[in-house]
């Protein structure tokens, strides 16, 4: 029978599962190896996203991540959305890369049906010399307007060639640039069948959640509901995890899973912490209404571009929206807010934690603007 777990059961095993019950001292790339997957994003107006998942559960410098996204043991692909993951796990989407021209964006789908023969000449060019789309772009003295149909999307043809050839497998990265451009390498498509990979997703997409129904499974490496429904049933048949049941609802964990009698975990968590990928999963446990604010038009943002939230002692109790003046060494606090029911100690410990976060970035001091109801406590 599937053992029976209560709400706040599941929240403490996936708080748990997510290794921010603690901070520890390991390795980057142990972090990384666990979690599966770390999601990357171009918006830098605090750090890049990759940098805060492991400032939340490590004690390291952030020069310790500077290393792990430049190492030989890591890359990126797509899993959650564009992320860093390690080589031996981008084995693992070779069904999606196999499947590219049926899953990719359209306007990548599109490059390969518009400029016949252009893929194969982006590809030996890459051959020749790894380089980045504006270094291609050069050496092929390519002259392809940019798209100018989507925000932010500005694509030349030769990056969207690129971008075909990084979802098909052809191409994979070493890293970025200064300009956070990705530097493209030759790839490949791994020989890796459906069955093994499905099976490996779901384990490690459980055994990083702690607790997971179907929808959290799929959405956490974004696979089809294919791939998730044969990984589910491969990782029963091999007793890697177990059917539960959450507050009456079914769902699977890792089959050693170990739920903490207590609420512990104290972290300011990314916009894009794989802790919140899950908005309706954070909705559920937590009790915390969460929304990416980035894209919403300012007027009507309710708490700011980019606010971050608060776990205390295994709780989302409040959010603070941040930014990074590097110019002047100043974490700029815009706004900060309490949930509803949050401890007394919330100030405090969201002063705590916001000073230590400007030494790992290397800023000088915390400035707090006065929005929010926790911002008096923080000046």
């Amino acid at each position: 029978m599937p053992r029976h777990l209560t709400l706040d059961q599941a929240r403490r095993a996936s708080v748990r599962a997510q290794r921010l019950d603690r901070r520890g001292r390991g390795a980057p790339l142990a972090l990384l190896r666990h979690l599966g997957a770390v999601q990357i994003d171009s918006v830098n107006v605090l750090a890049r996203a990759h940098y805060l998942p492991f400032f939340s559960r490590l004690d390291c410098p952030r020069h310790a991540v500077d290393r792990l996204f430049a190492s030989p043991g890591t890359t990126e692909y797509w899993a959650h959305e564009a992320s860093l993951l390690t080589v031996p796990d981008r084995a693992l989407f070779a069904w999606r890369m196999r499947a590219w021209h049926d899953d990719a964006w359209g306007k990548v789908r599109r490059v390969a049906v518009e400029f016949p023969g252009l893929l194969e000449e982006v590809l030996a060019e890459v051959r020749a010399a790894p380089g980045t789309a504006r270094d291609i772009e050069r050496r092929l003295e390519a002259d392809h307007p940019r798209e100018r149909s989507e925000w932010g999307w500005n694509w030349s043809v030769i990056k969207g060639a690129c971008e075909a050839l990084f979802w098909s497998g052809d191409l994979s990265t070493k890293g970025r640039n200064n300009a956070f451009e990705r530097i493209y390498i030759p790839g490949g498509i791994p020989a890796v069948e459906d069955t093994w990979a499905a099976q490996q997703l779901v384990i490690r997409s459980v055994r990083a959640c702690g607790v997971a129904d179907r929808r959290t499974i799929r959405d956490y490496f974004r696979a089809t509901p294919a791939i998730t429904d044969l990984g589910i049933r491969e990782a029963l048949a091999a007793g890697a995890i177990k059917e539960v049941s959450v507050d009456g609802r079914p769902g699977y964990a890792d089959s050693d899973l170990i739920v903490p009698r207590m609420d512990r975990g104290t972290a300011l968590l990314a916009p894009f912490d794989p802790l919140l990928w899950d908005r309706q999963r954070v909705h559920r446990l937590f009790g915390f209404h969460y929304r990416v604010e980035i894209y919403t038009p300012q007027p009507k943002r309710q708490y700011g571009y980019y606010a971050l939230p608060f776990l205390l002692d295994g709780r989302l109790v409040a959010r603070t929206d941040l930014k990074a003046e590097r110019a002047t060494g100043t974490l700029l606090v815009r706004g900060a807010w309490a949930e509803p029911g949050a401890p007394g100690h919330t100030g405090a410990a969201l002063g705590s934690e916001l000073q230590r976060l400007a030494e790992w970035l290397g800023l000088t001091r915390v400035s707090v603007a006065p929005r929010g109801d926790l911002a008096a406590a923080l000046g």
